[in-house]
């Protein structure tokens, strides 16, 4: 995040790496700003009149014509150049920031500008971005590229030359090279597939679909990308994979690197991808499913267990992080049977019981609770 520290406060924000961090944080990028801001305390001013600016301009954008958005920025400009008219006898009083003149200017530039933007990349075809994005294979091992389009009613079925397998749905399309470049693997996605990916850590496998790039090791998950879906999503069934967006700012290191870096997803959680607001929102799947092995799947049967004891059991289950007051649930007995229901319908049975309630961030479950009365 080098090239931040030269920014100034249009620089900010027209970023798309700060516009995410300020609309949608994620632990991750949190981190990773708040890191930023520790080393560089000179520009706090800078970043928080940027983010004062963003949040103001959180509306939908409409839908303005080029020539529409070039007489705005002209406008405004016409009266950035205009000398303030001078009143005597007037005692000035103090503005709110909202109301002072810089803040008014900035904020229909920077909206204009923004309007401008997404009246751009919505008018681009999606195999205009696909075609701009293969760009960055290395020519090394690249034969040109094979594309598959599933045209049938039924899921088809690909199998690529490192064993990895592709379950391509209904009117979507895969490219990908004949042979894989030494050093990684990359495919291109419009519309949704199931990825099954087989174990290579020396070659990292990475998935570019609309604005998203999935990285991962070996392991398997799904990807929805469609050009008419204003969101992407990526949903991880087993493994750990890594989501970044391609523009972020650090985008060619987070490729280039072995590690998995960006926004970790693992079993039972997906992203969500809002394509208009350009940001990211970590969350789980609708129907989390258990995934230990069918010999080693827990029995959830409870008799007089600490909900503490309980909690622990179903987070271990189903690979999510459940998070909760220890002591404050020790206190806490139930007595249940709960092999049959969701994940859902366990955690509403068990919070019912123990006076307790719980909420899902960031890809977690977060308890609430004020211990038992009884």
């Amino acid at each position: 995040m080098e090239q931040y520290r030269d920014f100034g406060i249009e620089d900010f924000v027209w970023d798309n790496f700060f516009r995410q961090w300020v609309l949608a944080p994620t632990r991750e990028s949190d981190s990773a700003w708040n890191q930023w801001l520790l080393e560089n305390p000179k520009s706090s001013t800078l970043v928080q009149q940027a983010k004062e600016i963003v949040l103001a301009l959180r509306v939908q954008e409409t839908d303005l014509s080029t020539r529409e958005i070039d007489q705005l920025v002209k406008r405004t400009i016409s009266r950035i150049n205009q000398p303030a008219p001078v009143r005597e006898f007037e005692i000035e009083q103090p503005l709110h920031f909202y109301k002072r003149i810089w803040f008014q200017l900035a904020a229909s530039v920077v909206l204009a500008m923004i309007a401008g933007w997404w009246l751009a990349v919505n008018r681009l075809s999606e195999l205009h971005m696909v075609s701009k994005v293969e760009t960055l294979l290395a020519p090394e091992g690249r034969h040109g590229l094979i594309e598959k389009i599933n045209k049938t009613e039924k899921p088809l079925l690909i199998k690529l030359e490192d064993g990895s397998l592709v379950t391509l749905t209904t009117g979507s399309s895969i490219r990908y090279p004949e042979k894989f470049a030494e050093h990684k693997r990359e495919v291109f996605l419009v519309g949704e597939a199931f990825f099954d990916i087989s174990k290579a850590p020396e070659r990292p496998f990475l998935v570019y679909a609309n604005e998203l790039v999935t990285k991962v090791l070996g392991t398997s998950f799904t990807i929805k990308a469609y050009a008419s879906s204003r969101e992407v999503t990526v949903e991880v069934k087993t493994g750990r994979v890594s989501v970044f967006a391609k523009s972020d700012p650090d985008l060619d290191a987070k490729i280039s690197k072995r590690e998995l870096e960006g926004v970790i997803l693992t079993p039972n959680q997906k992203i969500i991808f809002e394509r208009d607001e350009i940001r990211m929102v970590k969350t789980l799947v609708e129907k989390p499913e258990i995934i230990t092995a069918v010999s080693q799947t827990p029995h959830f049967e409870f008799e007089d267990t600490p909900a503490s004891d309980v909690f622990a059991s179903i987070g271990k289950a189903y690979g999510i992080d459940i998070l909760y007051d220890e002591e404050l649930l020790k206190g806490c007995p139930l007595t249940a049977t709960l092999d049959n229901q969701t994940l859902h319908e366990k955690l509403d049975i068990i919070c019912k019981a123990v006076e307790a309630s719980y909420e899902i961030l960031d890809g977690q479950i977060i308890v609430h609770s004020r211990g038992c009365r009884n």
